[in-house]
């Protein structure tokens, strides 16, 4: 429903600017008439003209006419003439580079000359488009004739209009162009702030294309004429440039909004081959041939249809629903419809329509910067989200970890240990005392469990291995043997319980099921990339099939080494090996990687 009335409201905006738009030329239509000669030798004089039959009746007082490659000629009637008023005869397009304007008198042509390529030197009054101060002496019965070159289109009307009406219109121009140039400017500052303070690339690229649209903007309706600007004719004269650095700043803020590289990857391919192509069309229009570089920087319409493409489709999936972002498309739709009519000649290039396209981009604009602070805010609140979720996984994930280690705890050996040191506390208090005090060390470390500790030093973790293998030791005399290999001076933590499991292992199902004492070993040593870790035996050994199967979670097996396993590989992105040989013993060993 947003969408239709979104569509709606700017259908109705311009229907209304369309009213004004065609009410403003029907009513300069019976005060100006124009009409239209080709001058294919380019040598035709003022006398040539004159004389010429070949003259075509224009449709009132605008040309309609694109991009011409043959000079072009216009014979002007003014029907609604009063010699005792000042009048300045107005031409709706800013962009012309070379106008030459003759003024009959009572005596001969008076020659005005305008357009960029005279600079300073230009005859036209300080106004938003070229205006013409008509002479006191101007004869109304006679033709005005002007012959132009520009590169952008030879479409544009032809007004009249006496001193208090210039002057009016002067002021109402200056009003809403000043008015569109502060919001803009505003924008401009307001992406820039928010780019710095949040620290976010999007905002600053939006800073980029709220600038070269608004220079654009100004040049294409004449504002920056009544700047002052000292280089305001060499803006004009580069508008097609102005035109390729916009092309290239919205092809960069619509990857980075709608994260094409994601979402649109064959479109992404394509805004980045036009990102490449504009700088290249850019180099022709600077340094080779300006009618290279327009002809390149029509590659821009491409740039459009890849962003209908993008809005059609995220619109249809309803991947898009943000209601700025689609205003903000359908403004730029409208925009680009409208400045294409105008530069094929479909409709008449007028001030009203030239203000209309700035009113139009200076919306878009503010409504991409709108959408984009709802992308930035929803990225936050979806980042919260994920905050709580990781908090909430984080908690459940010790809880998991908890009982893994609490797991280890089997009581038929808690049951028997407390058997020995009664069997031993009447013989030997101390040993009974000592293996009280293992005993308590190790539940302790299996039932006091921190948050705060996910992980211990690798002294710990020692410690913990050697409370149980005391036990077990005193559980079967003269039956276990362990050795440690350790480099000193290991600075490591590791997850707990990840060591001492592997003993327990080692001792219940290598050593414990051999006739003899075994023996076992377990090492750990610093190296380039990290740390190894291993526990080695020389028990009974394990069957290949057996091997195979000891890192994958069974029903009713426990968790055991696959547990284990599965911590290391969600830590360090390594897991448990294991060699082993029937008869000979076993290996088990696993690497920790430097982490940052």
């Amino acid at each position: 429903m947003k969408i239709f009335t979104i569509i709606f409201v700017i259908t109705l905006c311009t229907a209304f600017v369309f009213v004004i738009y065609v009410q403003d030329l029907n009513k300069s239509k019976d005060d100006v008439r124009m009409e239209i000669l080709e001058d294919n030798s380019g040598t035709m004089t003022l006398s040539d003209v004159q004389a010429s039959k070949q003259f075509v009746a224009l449709p009132g007082n605008y040309s309609k006419v694109g991009y011409s490659p043959v000079r072009l000629w216009f014979k002007i009637k003014i029907n609604r003439y009063n010699a005792k008023e000042i009048h300045y005869l107005t031409i709706n397009n800013p962009l012309f580079e070379d106008v030459m304007m003759y003024f009959p008198t009572s005596n001969n042509y008076v020659t005005k000359h305008f357009g960029y390529r005279y600079k300073s030197n230009s005859d036209e009054i300080g106004y938003v488009y070229p205006a013409i101060k008509i002479p006191s002496d101007f004869d109304p019965n006679q033709y005005i004739y002007m012959t132009s070159t520009s590169l952008y289109g030879q479409n544009f009307v032809v007004g009249l209009m006496n001193e208090d009406i210039f002057r009016t219109t002067s002021m109402i121009n200056v009003g809403v162009g000043s008015t569109l140039f502060g919001f803009t400017v505003a924008l401009f500052f307001y992406n820039l702030i928010m780019g710095i303070s949040i620290k976010n690339k999007t905002f600053i690229k939006s800073c980029f294309y709220v600038l070269t649209t608004l220079l654009w903007n100004l040049t294409m309706t004449g504002l920056v004429n009544i700047t002052g600007f000292k280089y305001a004719y060499w803006l004009v004269e580069y508008s097609t440039g102005i035109g390729i650095f916009m092309s290239i700043s919205i092809a960069i803020v619509m990857r980075a909004i709608f994260q094409t590289k994601t979402y649109f990857p064959k479109v992404d391919f394509c805004l980045k081959l036009l990102i490449g192509f504009f700088p290249i069309s850019l180099a022709l229009f600077l340094f080779i041939s300006k009618e290279l570089g327009a002809f390149g920087a029509g590659a821009s319409l491409i740039m459009y249809v890849l962003y209908f493409i993008i809005m059609f489709k995220g619109i249809s999936s309803k991947t898009i629903r943000s209601p700025q972002l689609i205003t903000a498309w359908f403004l730029c739709i409208v925009s680009v419809v409208l400045f294409y009519l105008m530069v094929f000649a479909v409709i008449p290039q007028s001030y009203i329509m030239n203000y209309y396209l700035f009113f139009l981009s200076s919306v878009s604009a503010i409504a991409f910067a709108l959408s984009l602070a709802e992308i930035i805010n929803n990225l936050k609140e979806e980042k919260q989200r994920n905050q709580v979720l990781y908090e909430n996984s984080e908690i459940q994930s010790r809880q998991f970890e908890l009982a893994f280690i609490r797991a280890q705890m089997d009581p038929h050996f808690i049951h028997n240990t407390l058997n020995v040191i009664e069997g031993v506390i009447a013989e030997d208090q101390e040993k009974a005392g000592n293996l009280v005090n293992d005993l308590s060390h190790y539940l302790r470390n299996i039932l006091d469990y921190s948050n705060s500790e996910k992980y211990i030093s690798i002294d710990e973790e020692l410690d913990a291995v050697q409370f149980y293998v005391r036990i077990e030791q005193a559980r079967f005399p003269n039956k276990i043997v362990v050795n440690y290999e350790i480099d000193s001076g290991i600075q490591l933590k590791v997850p707990r319980m990840v060591i001492q499991p592997l003993v327990e292992n080692a001792i219940k199902h290598g050593i414990r099921k051999r006739s003899i004492p075994g023996a076992i070993t377990i090492k750990v040593k610093e190296h380039e990339q990290g740390y190894f870790i291993a526990v080695e035996d020389d028990g009974v050994g394990i069957e290949d099939i057996d091997r195979n199967k000891l890192l994958e979670y069974s029903a009713g097996k426990g968790i055991g080494l696959a547990s284990i396993n599965a911590r290391l590989k969600a830590e360090y992105g390594t897991q448990l090996q294991i060699v082993s040989e029937k008869g000979k013993g076993t290996v088990v060993h696993f690497d920790v990687p430097i982490k940052e």
